[in-house]
C-alpha cells in the first residue's frame, strides 16, 4: 500500500473531532505559516496533553509537513508543505483565522436579514403547509399591503433569501424577498398543492458561458476562475424555472458594448 493510500485511511479513521483538529493544523500552516499548541487549545478548549498528541499524531501521519522551529518556538511548514485534510478554494475559509503577515478585508455592505419571527413563523407555515396573512412591501407598490400566502419552499439567489409561495392576491406562485415581509397576521390551514408550482418544479438547462467579445486569453482565465471547460469554454447548468430570473438579472446586464464589465453571459437551452 502506497503512502498516499496509507495516508488516506488513516484519515478516514479520525473521529470527526479529531479531524476538525488537523484541519485546523492546516489551516494555521497554510494561512499563517506557523503555529503553537496554543492555537488547537483556544480554538476547541483542550488540554494541553491533548493538543500535543495531536501535534504528533499529525506529524507522524505526515513527516515531511511541518517541523518545531525552537527559535521561535513555533510549528512552522516544511519545504513543498502541502495540505493533506484541507482543500483550500477560496479564501473564505480563512477570514475567522486573523494572520498579521496576510492582511484581508471585505467591503462593508449591508447585510440582507429578515426577522427571526418572521422566520419562525414563515418556516412553520411551509413545513404546516398553512396559508399566512403577511404585510409585504413589494417593489411595485409604494406602501406595505397586506395579504394572504401559502408558502411551500425556500430559495436563494446567492444574495438573498427567498419564499415561494401561492399569493392569494395575484392568484398565482411567486417569489417574496423573506426581508420585505414586514410582520406576519393570522394564519389557516391551505388547499393550495405545491405540486401546482410548475416553474418550481420545471428544470431548465443554462450555458454560461464567458463573453465572446473578450480576447481568446481573457476568455480562458475568466473560465480558469469559474471552473469552466477550456475546450468549449461553456458549462451547463441545471436550475429551476422560477430561479432563471435572477440569473439572468445578475449576468444578463447592459454595459454599454464594455464585455469587461459583463464577464460572463447566459444562453436559455430548455
Amino acid at each position: 500500500m502506497t503512502n498516499e493510500n496509507t495516508n488516506l485511511q488513516t484519515v478516514k479513521e479520525w473521529s470527526p473531532t479529531v479531524l476538525k483538529r488537523m484541519q485546523h493544523i492546516e489551516r494555521c500552516l497554510f494561512w499563517r505559516g506557523e503555529l503553537k499548541r496554543a492555537d488547537l487549545i483556544d480554538e476547541f478548549g483542550i488540554n494541553p496533553i491533548q493538543a500535543a498528541k495531536d501535534f504528533r499524531a499529525y506529524m507522524e501521519q505526515f513527516p515531511n509537513s511541518m517541523e518545531y522551529k525552537s527559535s521561535i518556538r513555533r510549528y512552522v511548514p516544511m519545504p513543498g508543505f502541502k495540505p493533506q485534510v484541507i482543500f483550500p478554494a477560496t479564501l473564505d475559509e480563512f477570514m475567522g483565522l486573523p494572520s498579521i503577515s496576510v492582511p484581508i478585508d471585505t467591503w462593508p455592505l449591508p447585510i440582507r436579514k429578515a426577522a427571526p419571527s418572521v422566520l419562525q413563523v414563515m418556516v412553520s407555515a411551509v413545513r404546516e403547509r398553512r396559508m399566512i396573512e403577511v404585510r409585504y412591501q413589494s417593489m411595485s407598490g409604494k406602501q406595505p399591503a397586506w395579504r394572504w400566502l401559502s408558502p411551500h419552499a425556500f430559495a436563494s439567489d446567492g444574495e438573498r433569501w427567498h419564499v415561494r409561495a401561492f399569493c392569494h392576491t395575484h392568484n398565482e406562485f411567486r417569489d417574496f424577498v423573506l426581508g420585505r415581509v414586514l410582520e406576519t397576521g393570522s394564519s389557516k390551514g391551505s388547499e393550495v398543492h405545491q405540486e401546482d408550482d410548475l416553474d418550481w418544479h420545471t428544470q431548465v438547462y443554462v450555458v454560461v458561458m464567458p463573453n465572446p467579445s473578450l480576447a481568446l486569453e481573457q476568455r480562458k482565465a475568466i473560465a480558469t476562475e469559474y471552473q469552466i471547460p477550456h475546450d468549449t469554454l461553456k458549462l451547463t447548468l441545471k436550475i429551476r424555472k422560477s430561479m432563471l430570473f435572477y440569473l439572468n438579472s445578475k449576468f444578463v446586464r447592459d454595459y454599454e458594448g464594455n464585455p469587461a464589465a459583463q464577464q460572463l453571459i447566459v444562453a436559455t437551452l430548455s
